[in-house]
């Protein structure tokens, strides 16, 4: 008698020809803005289309760079263009060969310089802003605040946005030798919310209403992305393409 296979036996047949699909752990290290803009709440979604497990190390720009170079990280999550971040991974330990990286961005953000809500200032020109910065406005009654000296914060040299905000505001200076410098962009907004006469840029989705608020000025524009040392593997390929769909709903 001619036996039919049921479609189960042959479903099952088929996948043990195919092999086994293996779920592999992606290492993803770097900038808190990047985690907090897109990876950290894409998470769970991410997995769940990938079947990978994410291991996901929220840090700078320059730390996830040096991670990803040493083979500490599969990705790493960088705030600016390459040009900038890839020079901070040497300041971070670990020298990377930017030709070498392949850039994926996730989305723009937006770099904006927030102070205490009781601060009068609304308004900074990028003059202004880079005056400030440099330390060489001290006291906000210079730019129509309050007779009080301004404490400028930011993170540390590794750091991408205050990378960025060298760039674009100090022509590639150094801050005020009087920074407060943190360990974390985070950490900056919130010594900010509990400082009259802080200062500090964050990324846009750092500024928390009621805690701290934007000055207007001109719009400082810089790409988060995703970065791979040569042509992702297929985990970290599948992790990337699920983050790019992912951050288009963020």
């Amino acid at each position: 008698m001619k036996k039919t296979l049921l479609p189960s036996t042959i479903a099952v047949a088929l996948a043990i020809l195919a092999g086994p699909v293996t779920a592999d752990t992606v290492k993803i290290s770097g900038a808190s803005t990047v985690f907090a803009a897109v990876v950290s709440s894409g998470k769970a979604a991410v997995e769940k289309s990938t079947g990978h497990t994410l291991q996901l190390v929220s840090s700078n720009s320059g730390k996830g760079l040096a991670d990803l170079a040493s083979g500490a990280a599969d990705i790493a999550m960088v705030s600016e263009p390459l040009d900038v971040s890839a020079p901070l991974a040497e300041v971070a330990g670990t020298k990377i060969d930017a030709k070498a990286v392949q850039f994926f961005e996730l989305k723009k953000d937006e770099i904006v310089f927030i102070v205490h809500p009781s601060n009068p200032v609304g308004k900074l020109t990028p003059e202004q802003l880079g005056g400030i910065l440099s330390g060489k406005i001290g006291n906000w009654k210079e730019v129509g605040g309050m007779d009080k000296a301004i404490a400028v914060y930011g993170e540390g040299p590794t750091a991408g946005t205050r990378a960025m905000i060298k760039k674009l505001l100090l022509s590639g200076a150094e801050f005020t030798s009087g920074l407060k410098a943190q360990s974390s962009i985070k950490r900056v907004a919130e010594l900010v919310a509990g400082d009259e006469a802080g200062i500090a840029g964050v990324g846009r989705n750092f500024v928390e209403a009621g805690k701290t608020k934007a000055v207007a000025s001109k719009k400082f524009e810089r790409p988060l992305a995703l970065a791979t040392l040569g042509a992702p593997k297929p985990a970290a390929k599948a992790v990337i393409d699920a983050y790019t769909k992912e951050a288009k709903t963020l």
